[in-house]
């Protein structure tokens, strides 16, 4: 058995490679067989084109052009999907690719106007507007990789309905994750106000403000201790004040003991006033402090009731807060269902999601296989038709081998009805290998016998002799084939000069006819062929006037004859048309009134052709586009263009046109006198003015 070949692996002429180094080892190792182009993931800022996705506006003319055979353009860079960090090398290479199903709709919008893009078929055809078609056959498979994107077209609209629910979803979370975000700060700042309060306690009984009224109640304690000893020193003075009475009493009863006493009285009262000196003084000094005191008391209290009015704020806000909590926990709840909804939701569209990937790529891995199968068919297949042609041209060849053995060989013919009976000298089917091999050596024993008695030279010229029989042959075979060869080439040339003849035999026969009827009212003509023959055995002009056929043109006048012949030649020009036509005098011959019918036989069948007429005929004249006048002078000729009044004279001046007639019939009588008279006078033919 023939190994089989392996499959022939896929071509891509862009490579996307990790690096400038990667790209390089590939080159230098000849990894790929042909040449590629390397794409570097780091030069992908680089590729950054801002023309290089189509304009929506292309795209709109494009889809004009496609309903015509209803159907849909995409862009192809929208069919596939492809990673951020690479975005500009595929919007260079497929940003400016369109999509249709047919070859046909791609032909029309890769050239209608105001596209003139690339555009690809879904069987992988590619029309590119410079005039480039590929397509008719694909080296990997019957299915193109398009058509296996837009097989899965549906499921990625599902996957994008998929999607937009999905983002529906998170919307719905994230504004719920609003009102559970308010709740949580609200519980928050509750928390903190609950702490702050306790703080503010704690400050109150700890600040310098509570620390001042312990002051305050501790001076308070010391002017009451003050005010008593002033009173006692209150008591002691009047004590005192008392005994200096009774002293002064007693003074009158002794001097010398009142002078004494006195002596004692006044060093205990000075000591009494000095005591009493500083006991003001500690009174004044008290006093003050309670003054002092007093305004710091105030001072205190003052911060004291704003600290109570910020309490009685915070406590109120915190009273407020705390009616909502129970709102806000009934919000916190409905948000936290919805938030499990969602993520349950969430959960079930990514277990949806996974289950699309997972059928996605159990698809993809089915059309892999496929691939791979239908490459190993169509091996197996390509390897059977090339064993089949293989086994046809080896039959033809051993057809050709042994018809030109029978050829070489006559006898074979002859012998041939004696194969394969038994006991004969052609009994194949009874034939053995040790009576072969008797034979073969009997066949060279008497070989090299029959050798010794042969003249060498005799036998290199019968092969020489036999190639050159062979050669003949050959050229003979050769020239027979060529010959039928010519022979069905001139059949078929003949086949096609006989439609050429009778398709040009129709036209110019009924041109024919037009012009002639142009030319003479009344009257006909016609090709036909000759009684009993076809239009390949010739022609003949039929000319009939009032319905009356003539039997021969020498029946016709001269100028009738004249006008057959230009209305003939006129028929085969239009089959044939030239750019130019040129007209020396043809209407010399002619009367006026055929002139004219020439001119506008001319401007009816011939408008989009060009004449140059030589014509001294006011017929022609009048029906002509431009005049040119001849002159002769001073032995030079000169020409020029009729304008204007001159063009109009010349075209309706009868003395010209009359003018004109006496020169013809002038040369006429001259033609007539310089002929050479006869013994027997025919009648003469029926002049112009007949017609």
């Amino acid at each position: 058995m023939e190994k089989k070949a392996p499959a022939e692996p896929p071509t891509y002429s862009n490579v996307i490679v990790k690096d400038q180094d990667t790209a390089r080892i590939l080159i230098d190792s000849k990894a790929f067989a042909g040449r590629r182009t390397m794409i570097p993931v780091t030069e992908n800022h680089r590729n950054y084109n801002k023309n290089a996705i189509i304009n929506d506006s292309v795209v709109a003319r494009a889809q004009k052009v496609a309903d015509e055979y209803h159907e849909k353009v995409f862009k192809l860079i929208d069919m596939v999907d492809f990673p951020d960090y690479i975005n500009n090398t595929f919007l260079n290479t497929l940003g400016q690719i369109l999509v249709v199903q047919t070859l046909d709709c791609a032909n029309k919008v890769a050239y209608a106007d105001g596209v003139k893009t690339r555009v690809l078929t879904l069987r992988g055809d590619d029309v590119k507007p410079t005039g480039c078609m590929t397509g008719g056959v694909t080296e990997h498979g019957d299915t193109s990789i398009l058509t296996l994107i837009a097989a899965m077209h549906p499921r990625k609209e599902e996957i994008n309905a998929l999607s937009k629910e999905l983002d529906v979803i998170v919307a719905r979370i994230k504004a719920t994750e609003a009102i559970a975000n308010q709740h949580r700060e609200m519980t928050g700042r509750l928390q903190v106000l609950q702490r702050h309060l306790a703080q503010l306690k704690n400050k109150v009984n700890g600040s310098p403000e509570g620390l001042l009224r312990q002051e305050i109640a501790d001076a308070e304690e010391e002017i009451k201790k003050a005010m008593a000893e002033n009173e006692n020193t209150s008591k002691e003075l009047k004590t005192f004040t008392d005994k200096m009475k009774m002293l002064e009493a007693r003074k009158n009863n002794d001097k010398a003991t009142q002078a004494k006493r006195k002596k004692e009285l006044t060093s205990e009262l000075q000591k009494l006033e000095s005591q009493a000196s500083k006991i003001k003084d500690k009174a004044d000094q008290a006093r003050r402090a309670v003054m002092n005191l007093e305004a710091a008391v105030d001072d205190i209290g003052n911060t004291i009731r704003k600290y109570e009015t910020e309490w009685e704020a915070k406590k109120k806000e915190l009273d407020e807060l705390e009616e909502k909590l129970p709102g806000l926990t009934v919000e916190t709840e409905t948000a936290n269902g919805v938030q499990k909804a969602s993520m349950a939701a969430l959960t079930e569209f990514k277990n949806h999601q996974r289950t699309l990937t997972t059928r996605v790529t159990k698809v993809a891995k089915e059309c892999d296989l496929m691939r791979k199968e239908e490459s190993k068919t169509r091996g197996k297949k390509e390897e059977r038709e090339k064993e089949v042609v293989r086994l046809y041209e080896s039959g033809k060849a051993n057809k050709k081998h042994s018809e030109s053995l029978l050829r070489k060989c006559e006898w074979l013919a002859d012998e041939q009805v004696h194969f394969n009976k038994r006991g004969g000298i052609y009994d194949f089917d009874g034939y053995s290998v040790n009576r072969g091999t008797a034979e073969l050596k009997e066949t060279i024993d008497r070989i090299e016998a029959i050798e010794r008695t042969l003249c060498m030279k005799n036998v290199s010229n019968l092969d020489t002799c036999e190639a050159k029989v062979m050669d003949i042959t050959n050229k003979r075979e050769k020239l027979r084939e060529d010959f039928k060869m010519l022979k069905k080439t001139i059949a078929v040339l003949d086949r096609k000069k006989v439609d050429e003849l009778v398709r040009a035999h129709k036209s110019v026969n009924e041109d024919f006819g037009k012009i002639f009827t142009c030319l003479l009212p009344d009257a006909s003509a016609q090709l036909v062929p000759p009684e009993g023959k076809t239009v390949c055995d010739g022609l003949e002009v039929k000319v009939s006037f009032n319905g009356v056929v003539k039997d021969s043109l020498h029946e016709l006048s001269g100028g009738q004859r004249s006008l057959v012949a230009l209305s003939l030649i006129l028929a085969m020009l239009k089959f044939k048309p030239a750019p130019l036509y040129i007209l020396d005098e043809v209407d010399a011959a002619l009367d006026l009134s055929h002139t004219a019918n020439i001119g506008m036989m001319i401007k009816t069948h011939f408008n989009k052709n060009q004449f140059v007429i030589v014509s001294l005929k006011q017929g022609m004249f009048s029906n002509a586009d431009a005049l040119f006048q001849t002159h002769f002078a001073d032995g030079h000729s000169s020409c020029n263009l009729l304008t204007g009044e001159a063009l109009l004279k010349a075209k309706n001046d009868t003395k010209l046109a009359k003018q004109a007639q006496e020169m013809i019939d002038a040369e006429k009588a001259a033609k007539k006198a310089a002929k050479k008279p006869t013994a027997k006078k025919s009648k003469p033919a029926p002049e112009d003015d007949d017609m």
